[in-house]
């Protein structure tokens, strides 16, 4: 009865055998295999941010462009109302 409560307790057995090093090279392999994963996905979100940045200038360029555009615009038309008001006002005699 002894030997019955000998084997069922947790015993450390310290030796190493090829399954212990298969595991632990294929965890090592894991790793290294996601970790370069994660690398060239960083890269590329980097890349992309850099691509972006670049658009939004370019964006931001246009539309600079554009609202001056507009501005001249409404510079000429608010000239163009003052003189056709300048204009009626001279036909109804007014100085």
């Amino acid at each position: 009865m002894a030997d019955q409560t000998d084997r069922k307790r947790l015993t450390f057995d310290p030796t190493i055998n090829a399954g212990h090093i298969l595991t632990f090279l294929g965890f090592i392999l894991s790793m290294l295999v996601g970790w370069s994963v994660l690398d060239k996905r960083v890269v590329v979100l980097e890349e992309a941010r850099k691509t972006q940045a670049q658009v939004d200038q370019h964006q931001d360029a246009m539309q600079r462009s554009n609202a001056d555009s507009v501005r001249e615009s409404l510079q000429e038309i608010k000239q163009g109302v003052r003189e056709l008001n300048a204009r009626f006002e001279r036909k109804d005699g007014r100085p």
